[in-house]
C-alpha cells in the first residue's frame, strides 16, 4: 500500500508539473498573441473609418482621380494601355490597371476608384506594423498602428484617392523597407526575397520618384550591412527583380522618339525656380511636416497646430542619435537592428531634404504637403524616443528591441529625478500628439458637410448636362475629367486656363473632339474669374452664345462654334 501511494504521489507531481508547463506555454502564447490582435482591431477601425469616408464621397474629388479613372475605363474596356499617368511621361499607372475590373463591373462611382486604395491602406498598416515589430518592439508596433488609424484631410486623401502614386507606392516603401529589414536581420530568409525586394524598388521607380530617397537607403543597408553574404547569385536575384518591377519605364524609355522621363520630371522638380529658403524651410517644416503626419484641418494648419514641424525635427536628431550610440555598442544582430533603424531615419530625412529643395514647398507648401507623405513610413522611428522616454518612468528602458529576436536583452534599471523629468516630458509630448491627431480627424468629420455639398453641386451638373444632351464642353483643368469620367465619357472636356487660352489636356484627343463640335457648353466655376472672362471675350472666341444658367455652381453657357477640323 505505501508502494502504492508513494507511486499515485509521483503521478501527481509529474502531472501538475505538466500541467504547469502547458499553462506556461499557453501563457506565453496569449501574450505575443495579444499585440497582434490588439493592432488588429486599431486597424480594422481605420479600416471601417475609411470605409465610411469613401461611402460619403469624402474628400471629394479632383481631376487627377478623374484622369487615373479615365485610364481604368479605357483599360477595362480594352481601348488602351498607358505606361504612364495620362499627360505627362513619368508616374506609372498600375493602379488604374487595379482599378480597371472594378469600373467595368461597378460603374464610375469615386468610390469604386476609392476600392483599391482601401486595400493598399490595409495593407500598408500590415506592413508598418510587421516593419515597427521587426525593428523595435511589438506593442510599440501597437502604438504606431493607433497611431496610424487616425485619419485627418491631408493624410486620407493621400491613403483613399484613387490617382495612384501615393497609397500603392507608400505601401510598396513600406514592403521595401521590411524585406530590407529581414534580408539583413535573416540571411538565412530564402532568395524569393531578394526578388521581391528588387521587384519593389523597381516598382516605386517606375510608379513616383519621390519615393526615390526610400529606395537609396533600402539599398544602402542591404548592401552594406548584408554584404558579407552577396553573392553574385543573389545580385543578380536583386537586379532580376528591379528590371521586373521597372519594366515599363525602361521599355517605354528605350522606343524611339520618346522624350527621357528622368528630364521630364527634372524640369518639373521645380528645384531651380527662385523662392527663398526662409520660404521653403516654413513650407516644408511648419507647414508640410504637420499636415503630413496628420496634424491639420483640411487644407489649413492653425498656428496651435505648428509645433509638430520643429518637433518632428528634433525627434529626428534623436533619433539618429539614439541609434548611432548603439550601433557603436552592439554588436552581431544588435547592430543590424540598429543600421534598419537609421535606414529609416535617412529615409525621412532626405524626402524632407528633397522637399525643402523643390520650390513647391514655398509656392503651394498646403497641396504640394503630399510630397512628404511616404514619411509616414518613418514614423516609427521618429516617434521611438518618445516610447523609450515614456517607458523609462516605469523603469523599463530597453537597450535593444522587446525580445522579438531572441539575442538581444532588455536592461531594465529605475528612474533617476532626471529621468523622471524627461519622461515626464516625452508623455506630455506623445499626448500632444495624440490629442493632435484627434483635433485634426474630427476637423475633417466636421467639415463632411462642406464636402458632401460639392460632391452634390457634382452630380446635378452631370445630370444637368446629360439631361441637356451637352456632350462637348470647355472647362478649367479641375473639372473636366472629373465631368469625363463621372459620365462615363457621355460629356467630354477640353481645359481652358483662367484666361480662357488652351490648358492642359491630360488625355488630348478631348480637345479634338471638342473643337469638332458644332455644339459645345462652357462650364466656369461662378466663384471664379473664368466667367467673368468669358462675358469679355465671347467675340474673340468665335461663338454664338444660344443660353446661359447655373448649375452645381457653374455658369453653364452653351453655345454655337464653327467646328475645327484637325
Amino acid at each position: 500500500m505505501a508502494k502504492l501511494a508513494e507511486s499515485n504521489n509521483l503521478v501527481g507531481r509529474v502531472g501538475n508539473a505538466g500541467d504547469t508547463a502547458v499553462g506556461a506555454t499557453a501563457g506565453i502564447r496569449l501574450r505575443k498573441s495579444l499585440p497582434w490582435c490588439a493592432a488588429a482591431i486599431l486597424g480594422l477601425v481605420g479600416v471601417v473609418y475609411r470605409a465610411i469616408l469613401i461611402a460619403v464621397d469624402v474628400p471629394p474629388a479632383n481631376s487627377d482621380e478623374g484622369t487615373a479613372g479615365l485610364a481604368a475605363l479605357h483599360i477595362g474596356e480594352g481601348r488602351d494601355w498607358p505606361t504612364f499617368f495620362y499627360g505627362q511621361d513619368y508616374m506609372g499607372t498600375f493602379y488604374s490597371y487595379l482599378a480597371a475590373p472594378l469600373v467595368q463591373v461597378f460603374g464610375t462611382h469615386w468610390w469604386t476608384l476609392r476600392l483599391p486604395a482601401l486595400v493598399m491602406y490595409a495593407v500598408f498598416l500590415l506592413l508598418v506594423f510587421r516593419l515597427t515589430r521587426t525593428l523595435y518592439s511589438s506593442w510599440f508596433a501597437v502604438f504606431v498602428t493607433a497611431v496610424l488609424a487616425f485619419g485627418s484631410d491631408r493624410v486620407v486623401k493621400d491613403q483613399i484617392i484613387g490617382a495612384g502614386g501615393y497609397s500603392d507606392v507608400a505601401t510598396a516603401v513600406a514592403g521595401l523597407m521590411l524585406a530590407s529589414a529581414l534580408l539583413v536581420l535573416r540571411p538565412e530568409k530564402p532568395r524569393t526575397m531578394l526578388v521581391v525586394w528588387g521587384g519593389l524598388a523597381g516598382y516605386i521607380v517606375w510608379t513616383h520618384w519621390l519615393a526615390l530617397p526610400y529606395v537609396a537607403a533600402a539599398v544602402l543597408l542591404v548592401a552594406w550591412v548584408g554584404r558579407a553574404g552577396m553573392t553574385l547569385r543573389r545580385v543578380s536575384l536583386a537586379v532580376c527583380g528591379f528590371l521586373l518591377g521597372a519594366a515599363p519605364l525602361i521599355v517605354f524609355n528605350l522606343r524611339p522618339g520618346r522624350p527621357d522621363s528622368f528630364s521630364v520630371l527634372l524640369s518639373l522638380s521645380g528645384a531651380t525656380e527662385p523662392a527663398a529658403w526662409s520660404d521653403r524651410l516654413h513650407g516644408a517644416v511648419l507647414v508640410g511636416l504637420p499636415l503630413s503626419s496628420g496634424l491639420c484641418a483640411p487644407s489649413h494648419c492653425a498656428t496651435w497646430q505648428l509645433w509638430w514641424g520643429p518637433t518632428y525635427l528634433v525627434l529626428l536628431v534623436a533619433a539618429t542619435a539614439v541609434a548611432v550610440a548603439a550601433f557603436r555598442r552592439a554588436d552581431g544582430g544588435g547592430r543590424r537592428v540598429h543600421a534598419g533603424r537609421l535606414a529609416l531615419v535617412a529615409g525621412a530625412a532626405m524626402t524632407l531634404a528633397a522637399y525643402v529643395a523643390s520650390s513647391s514647398s514655398a509656392m503651394t507648401p498646403v497641396e504640394s504637403a503630399r510630397y512628404l507623405h511616404y514619411g509616414l513610413v518613418s514614423l516609427p522611428a521618429v516617434l521611438w524616443p518618445l516610447w523609450v522616454g515614456a517607458a523609462s518612468v516605469v523603469g523599463k528602458v530597453g537597450s535593444g528591441t522587446s525580445g522579438d529576436h531572441g539575442g538581444i536583452r532588455r536592461r531594465v534599471t529605475g528612474p533617476s529625478l532626471g529621468g523622471a523629468f524627461l519622461a515626464a516630458g516625452c508623455i506630455a509630448l506623445a499626448g500632444a500628439f495624440v490629442v493632435g491627431l484627434s483635433v485634426a480627424t474630427g476637423q475633417l468629420i466636421a467639415h463632411r458637410s462642406d464636402y458632401a455639398a460639392q460632391a452634390d453641386d457634382e452630380q446635378r451638373l452631370v445630370d444637368g448636362l446629360r439631361t441637356a444632351g451637352v456632350s462637348h464642353v470647355y472647362s478649367g483643368y479641375w473639372t473636366c475629367n472629373r465631368l469625363a469620367y463621372r459620365s462615363r465619357e457621355q460629356v467630354r472636356c477640353a481645359v481652358l486656363d483662367e484666361d480662357l487660352s488652351p490648358g492642359l489636356d491630360r488625355y488630348r484627343p478631348y480637345r479634338d473632339q471638342v473643337r469638332g463640335s458644332a455644339r459645345v457648353a462652357y462650364v466656369l466655376p461662378s466663384s471664379g474669374t473664368m466667367s467673368v472672362n468669358f462675358a469679355r471675350s465671347t467675340p474673340a472666341l468665335g461663338v454664338d452664345v444660344v443660353s446661359r444658367y447655373e448649375l452645381g455652381g457653374y455658369d453653364v453657357y452653351l453655345c454655337r462654334q464653327r467646328p475645327e477640323r484637325g
